[in-house]
């Protein structure tokens, strides 16, 4: 006798079901998907009731996750707030503030580094891989957007004296970076 074998179902499967359901028992499901839990509520609010406060709700997320209150004992989610990131990213398209929710995630990171002297290799890896991310992509901003990340990245390079582990001279090279980026930019503006 053959065994049977389970198969996940797939997202081909569920759509063609979906298809199915009137627009009433759609409904019914979302809200249902709503009602299940605070990721889904959330994602459904940044897709469907934009609001500025959602990017401040996203911004607090990651910042909790990266640096929580040291006397709460809570632990620190770098996956959390990655994927935190990523789930404004699809709720929303907001490419500025997704550069914004990763900005917040170095800047926390760096300040819980330099305030507590909290790092270890792992986690100025996880700093690092973000900061790059950010830096590869800027050319996908409007002018003014990149401007301010720029900013922002130029302004972590203050850390270069107070964190070891590299990690420091890591946000001066960057700093450097991204200012000669920017100079060049400038030059470039002017000659045409």
């Amino acid at each position: 006798m053959k065994a049977m074998t389970k198969r996940a179902a797939t997202w081909a499967q569920v759509k063609a079901s979906l298809n199915t359901v009137d627009r009433t028992g759609l409904l019914g499901v979302i809200q249902n998907l709503y009602d299940a839990s605070d990721v889904n509520r959330r994602f459904l609010h940044a897709r469907f009731v934009p609001a500025a406060s959602a990017l401040e709700d996203y911004r607090r997320l990651v910042r909790m996750a990266v640096f929580p209150d040291p006397l709460s004992k809570r632990p620190i989610r770098l996956r959390d707030a990655t994927a935190t990131i990523t789930e404004y990213k699809r709720a929303t398209g907001d490419l500025s503030g997704t550069f914004d929710l990763m900005l917040e995630f170095v800047e926390a990171g760096t300040e819980q580094a330099a305030d507590l002297g909290y790092g270890d290799d792992a986690y100025f890896a996880a700093l690092e891989r973000k900061v790059q991310e950010i830096v590869s992509a800027l050319d996908a901003l409007a002018e003014a957007d990149r401007e301010s990340v720029i900013a922002r990245l130029v302004a972590l390079g203050k850390y270069e004296q107070v964190i070891g582990w590299g990690y420091g001279d890591f946000l001066a090279d960057i700093a450097a970076t991204v200012r000669r980026r920017r100079t060049g930019s400038t030059k470039r503006q002017r000659a045409v």
